[in-house]
């Protein structure tokens, strides 16, 4: 087994439950792989675990800043589509604030929103190693 094929195995044996992380050295100590091996295959472990703790937190984020747009875009749309149906009277030019602010609001975020999550789709795996060489450590 490659040493990529056993950090997969790790990760996704983590990701199940089937194994906790304090467990791996002794697994791969009972493999009999020398002490420099052990140790780069646990720092690709936790490489790989953090990176798909950061992947899905930003997600998570990204999806209720969508969420949060859609739902200002829907009262914005209620708003505009009630004055111009004359369900209330935009005589006083400050009230055009409340119907197309919450519309262009909407729509701002919806955009950012999706061109965010496109853009961490873009980055992968490079987000992590980016976040430790910005502290001023090098790359792992």
């Amino acid at each position: 087994m490659t040493d990529d094929e056993l950090i997969n195995d790790l990760v996704s044996r983590i990701a199940k439950g089937e194994i906790t992380f304090d467990k791996i050295r002794p697994m791969l100590e009972e493999r009999g792989l020398d002490e420099l091996r052990i140790k780069q295959i646990v720092r690709k472990v936790d490489d790989e675990i953090q990176q798909a703790l950061v992947t899905k937190s930003t997600s998570s984020s990204v999806d209720q800043v969508i969420r949060i747009g859609v739902i200002l875009l829907v009262i914005g749309a209620v708003l505009t589509i009630g004055s111009f149906a004359g369900l209330f009277s935009l005589q006083q030019s400050y009230l055009v604030i409340f119907a197309y602010g919450p519309l262009i609001a909407g729509l701002v975020l919806i955009v950012g929103g999706v061109r965010r999550k496109k853009k961490n789709l873009t980055q992968g795996s490079d987000t992590l190693n980016r976040n430790f060489r910005l502290r001023g450590k090098p790359g792992r």
